[in-house]
């Protein structure tokens, strides 16, 4: 891009180099109408946080923040997998070897206060209202550009 072209926008149509404050594009005549900055509702945020945690954030524009925390959570649940899964396996082999069906029915005490489920409740909480914070400074933001 030249020296001249710094103080140039592209056109939301054509995409060439047109004046800032330019109502029409010189080149292909289509109007150039500033777009408003629109935010999600705090239903599609606590939507797209249940689905995966994090992307609140992100559709916010905190894409590192809304990685973290997809990395948080989905860590902390493989990690409780890593954990949950030999102890399931081993009642499960123990039952079939010796047809002890106790065994089994007795695994939710040996997995119940599994650090890493505390981490994944935790932080997927933490994810919903870190969107819904991060939102309220955003309309603060906007009313102020807007006064």
């Amino acid at each position: 891009m030249s020296e001249t072209n710094n103080q140039l926008v592209p056109c939301i149509s054509c995409s060439k180099y047109i004046a800032p404050d330019a109502e029409f594009c010189s080149y292909c005549g289509k109007p150039q109408k500033k777009a408003e900055e629109k935010l999600p509702s705090q239903i599609k945020l606590l939507i797209m946080n249940l689905v995966c945690p994090g992307a609140g954030d992100w559709h916010l524009g905190y894409k590192l923040r809304g990685t973290i925390f997809l990395l948080l959570v989905g860590g902390a649940l493989v990690g409780y997998c890593l954990d949950v899964v030999p102890v399931i396996q081993k009642a499960v082999e123990v039952a079939i070897n010796t047809g002890d069906i106790e065994k089994v029915e007795n695994i939710q005490k040996e997995i119940g206060n599994n650090g890493w489920m505390y981490l994944f409740s935790i932080a997927y909480l933490v994810s919903c209202i870190d969107s819904f914070l991060l939102l309220k400074k955003k309309q603060e933001l906007l009313q102020k550009k807007k006064l």
